[in-house]
C-alpha cells in the first residue's frame, strides 16, 4: 500500500513541478539576469529531478523497496527547491512571485512532506 501511495504522490509532485516551467501559465517571473552556468545548472537539476521522479514513481508501482529510499531523497530535493524559492533565496527575480505561484509551491511542499512521511513509514513497517 505504501508503495502505491508513494508512487502516486511522487507522480503528482513531478506533474505539479512541470506546470511551473518559466514562461508557462503560472511561473511568469523574469530570470534573464541569471548567468548562463547558474541558469543551465539549475535547469539541469530540475530536469534531472523530474526524470528521476518519473522513473522512481514507476519502480514504486512495481514495489521495489529501494525506490522508497530514492523517493525520500527526491522528496527532500523538492522541499529544498520550494523552500529556497519561497524564502526568496534562490532563484531571485526582479519580478515578484504571484500568489498563484506561491500557493502552488506551498501545495507542492506539502506533497513533498507527505511523500517523505509515507516512504519513511513504509520503510519502517
Amino acid at each position: 500500500m505504501f508503495y502505491l501511495m508513494a508512487g502516486y504522490i511522487l507522480f503528482i509532485n513531478v506533474s505539479l513541478l512541470t506546470v511551473l516551467v518559466p514562461g508557462g501559465p503560472i511561473e511568469n517571473r523574469d530570470f534573464s539576469h541569471l548567468k548562463g552556468l547558474i541558469f543551465w545548472g539549475f535547469n539541469l537539476f530540475l530536469i534531472s529531478l523530474g526524470l528521476l521522479s518519473f522513473i522512481t514513481s514507476y519502480f514504486l508501482m512495481l514495489k521495489y523497496s529501494w525506490a522508497l529510499w530514492v523517493a525520500i531523497i527526491l522528496g527532500l530535493a523538492y522541499l529544498f527547491v520550494y523552500a529556497l524559492d519561497l524564502a526568496k533565496i534562490f532563484p531571485k527575480s526582479p519580478t515578484d512571485m504571484s500568489k498563484v505561484l506561491m500557493l502552488m509551491e506551498i501545495i507542492n511542499s506539502l506533497a513533498a512532506v507527505l511523500l517523505i512521511i509515507i516512504c519513511s513509514v513504509g520503510i519502517m513497517g
